[in-house]
């Protein structure tokens, strides 16, 4: 095992090195046009069109830290495409891979988590590759496909479409076999490489499995016969995530087609069948899959491994997402809280750091790409350089780059307004509060309409304590608690006949406490218990116009 230090010098060696050339020139360039111009200029060099790829294992609901292997892909790949060269984008479903855990929940084609103890045992299936063992939900001819669809619903409706690829159609289709034979036939360097990488794995270790042909789990190969294109294994159980699965006792020679190269061999096959020009992963395969990828690549087959780019993981509600525990978040659940683009805005910052995706406050991030919004469309300033910056991971996240600055409800205030009534009633209550026009657009609404949706999900998943109850009738102790601001509040509900902005509200409510010689916080306290029975909530004033004056006037009129 690497140390830590190693790990993150590692992933600033090669993060430097793709950044090494005209420092000054790229200064204020966006992380994806720098990585953009290496591809194409390695390209260019082979006299080949780029090849970005990207890959997954469809083991069950594949959370949202592992979209990062496709976003860093498409930011370089839309880059490079935004430049007038060509490229193409491919991605590999790693379908013929072992089950290797169970899951403790996963996601139906809607997108909806199931509790795995509700289905069908599953347990007799581990070991056998994904792409054989039944769908647990019947709707899909198989485990990977379901998955797999799952994923790739989730990454198409972020506006990313690669081209998907099946790993074990391409080993029925022979693509593996130039490969699979180089593994054979240097058997002697093959074992050399395996040594140095897996101290457990003797140097006349062969890295190919084969599916048995009784129980179709996978099982070690212990001889191969070049002419034939075979191998043979006996069925004695396997390792798996520091198990073993049961082997059937089974003896047999299968064809090549019925078995696979093991990941290390695996994954360099894949770029020289794509002869991939650049691909992003994790800071886990940088110690020990990368290195001996490159090996392989250049030592068994003849090829040059692509353009790496190491990215951090990330967090979720501070905590590390696992499958296996069961708090893990896919796309669809995203999508129920936020736009599109808005979330995959979040994969364009800081690749090479650790972040956490906040959902308790994802306004944050709604507000982050908004300002990014407004500095597009030169609402908001920013020095030249911030603004680039912020410009191009705006353009990286958007499907298509609206004529004008679309209208966004602030997130925290759709929170509430959706909480105050229906849809059409809410547009009714946004014109009166100011915040949208009367001549607003169909389109328009339909946004409005959305981005109350998605924030009263947000309210009713992860932040429950900002849901609302109004206080139509006011708890007597609330009243008992308050006496000390009654006069201040039924001064302001005398007021709340008026037509007033929402500057015009504050001016009123710091003039109130002035004049009365209270704190405007335990006037704004007071006002809160009042309302909701809460020491702290939405923005006063707002909140005021979007309950509707009258009804507030004659809550405070019962003090």
């Amino acid at each position: 095992m690497l140390s830590i230090s190693f790990l993150f010098s590692l992933n600033e060696i090669i993060n430097m090195k793709n950044n090494q050339k005209n420092d000054n020139k790229k200064e204020n360039l966006f992380w994806a046009d720098q990585l953009a111009e290496q591809i194409i200029e390695r390209a260019k060099k082979e006299g080949v069109i780029a090849n970005i790829k990207c890959q997954q294992t469809p083991s069950g609901g594949k959370h949202i830290g592992n979209l990062n292997d496709v976003a860093r892909a498409y930011f370089p790949y839309k880059s490079i495409l935004e430049k007038g060269e060509k490229a193409t984008f491919v991605h590999t479903t790693d379908d013929r891979d072992p089950l290797k855990d169970i899951p403790k929940k996963l996601p139906d084609l809607e997108g909806e988590w199931h509790n795995t103890s509700e289905l069908k045992d599953i347990t007799p299936f581990l070991g056998m590759p994904l792409c054989r063992i039944p769908d647990p939900f019947g709707c899909c001819n198989s485990w990977s496909e379901h998955f797999t669809k799952v994923w790739m619903d989730g990454v198409t409706a972020l506006g990313m479409n690669p081209k998907l690829y099946s790993v074990n159609d391409l080993y029925l289709q022979g693509k593996f076999e130039p490969y699979i034979k180089m593994v054979f036939e240097k058997r002697k360097e093959v074992g050399a490489i395996i040594a140095k990488f897996q101290k457990t794995k003797s140097k006349n270790y062969i890295p190919f499995d084969a599916i048995c042909s009784r129980c179709g789990r996978l099982a070690n190969v212990d001889d191969f016969n070049m002419e034939e294109k075979t191998v043979h294994f006996i069925c004695g159980g396997k390792a798996i995530k520091k198990k073993k699965s049961e082997g059937c006792g089974e003896e047999a020679w299968v064809p090549w087609s019925e078995g696979k190269l093991q990941w290390r061999f695996e994954w360099p096959a894949l770029w020289g069948i794509f002869h991939t020009t650049f691909e992003p992963f994790g800071k886990d395969h940088a110690e020990g899959s990368w290195p001996s990828g490159q090996e392989i690549a250049r030592k068994i087959y003849n090829i040059e491994p692509p353009i790496p780019f190491v990215y951090e993981f990330f967090l979720a509600n501070g905590e590390k997402m696992s499958a296996s525990v069961g708090n893990v978040y896919i796309v669809q659940d995203m999508l129920k809280i936020m736009e599109p683009e808005i979330f995959l805005y979040f994969y364009t910052k800081r690749p090479g750091r650790q972040r956490n995706l906040d959902l308790k406050n994802i306004y944050f991030l709604v507000d982050d790409f908004e300002h990014a919004e407004r500095v597009y469309f030169g609402i908001e300033e920013e020095n030249e350089k911030e603004k680039k910056s912020l410009s191009r991971m705006y353009e990286a996240a958007m499907q298509k780059i609206p004529e004008k600055p679309p209208i966004r409800i602030p997130y925290q205030f759709a929170a509430v307004v959706a909480q105050l009534g229906k849809a059409d009633n809410a547009i009714e209550l946004l014109k009166r509060t100011g915040h949208i026009k009367e001549d607003i657009t169909e389109e328009d609404i339909e946004s409005i309409k959305m981005r109350l949706w998605l924030a009263k999900n947000w309210v009713e998943t992860f932040a429950p304590e900002n849901k609302i109850e109004v206080n139509d009738k006011v708890p007597e102790e609330i009243k008992e608690k308050t006496k000390p601001f009654h006069g201040a509040l039924f001064e302001l509900a005398d007021h709340l006949d008026k037509k007033m902005t929402e500057e015009q509200l504050y001016a009123l409510f710091f003039e109130i406490c002035e004049k009365r010689g209270i704190k405007t916080k335990d006037f704004f306290r007071a006002a809160y218990q009042i309302l909701i029975s809460k020491d702290s909530g939405p923005r006063l004033a707002p909140f005021i116009l979007a309950l509707g004056k009258e009804r507030v006037r004659k809550i405070f009129q019962q003090l």
